[in-house]
């Protein structure tokens, strides 16, 4: 079995919309392992107006974690960031620390409203690069505003912007226009993560090997091990992809 590193998830419990109690955090984190994940980047969601400060549930949420992860699985590498939903004053909170980088690395997982347009999604980006930061564009493939934009895509990868996709949208979970974006980035080469968005046991559970099927049938072994594990690896320690 490859490993796999998932930097996109909601395992940490009481802290957003993801896992609700310890037992489904630990749950999660048992399917994911057994799934082959190997290394994790814990990513609660950093909205405000939705979950209020979730800084330091995040924290006590993850210890709690990093001690289960001690006792049963040692070869589990863990580390700790934000999903921020982009909003008016964010860069604030990005350089006070109350919204975390992807450990501590200069890039920030972004994320958007489905229905975001463009010009908000683009000079989002343009403001976190102006100050410093790195944006890894969360589940790329749900944003409509994007289906004709595969040129500023291109750029942005171009720019050094990172791209991450959802394993479960291959199989449709997210809609046809997701599953059919999905498809199109991965053949055009602009993807870099696969992760798996999970937020719980039932409706999206901790599966990254969901799409290892279509991966193996279109990418070659080296790609895989890039989209799945390498490129990961890579933020995590702040250098480029």
């Amino acid at each position: 079995m490859r490993p796999l590193f998932d930097m996109h998830c909601h395992m940490l419990c009481n802290v957003d919309d993801g896992a609700k109690t310890p037992d489904i955090m630990f749950a999660m984190l048992e399917a994911a392992y057994e799934d082959g994940v190997r290394a994790l980047c814990l990513t609660p969601h950093y909205s405000p107006y939705l979950f209020g400060d979730t800084f330091s549930k995040s924290e006590r949420s993850f210890a709690l974690l990093s001690d289960y992860v001690a006792k049963n699985h040692p070869d589990m590498r863990l580390f700790l960031g934000h999903e921020l939903g982009y909003h008016h004053g964010c860069i604030t909170a990005l350089e006070n620390g109350k919204c975390r980088t992807v450990a501590g690395s200069r890039y920030v997982l972004v994320d958007f409203p489905e229905k975001v347009n463009f010009f908000e999604l683009s000079n989002a980006m343009k403001q976190l690069r102006s100050m410093g930061f790195q944006p890894i564009l969360a589940h790329a493939e749900r944003y409509r505003c994007l289906s004709s934009k595969f040129d500023w895509i291109r750029s942005f990868v171009e720019d050094g912007g990172v791209v991450q996709i959802n394993a479960s949208s291959v199989m449709g979970s997210w809609g046809l226009l997701a599953k059919m974006q999905w498809k199109k980035l991965l053949r055009l080469g602009l993807v870099h993560l696969i992760c798996s968005d999970a937020h719980n046991m039932d409706s999206r559970p901790p599966r990254m090997s969901v799409c290892m099927e279509y991966l193996q049938k279109h990418c070659s072994e080296g790609t895989i091990r890039r989209l799945t594990w390498e490129n990961a690896w890579q933020i995590v320690q702040d250098l480029p992809i």
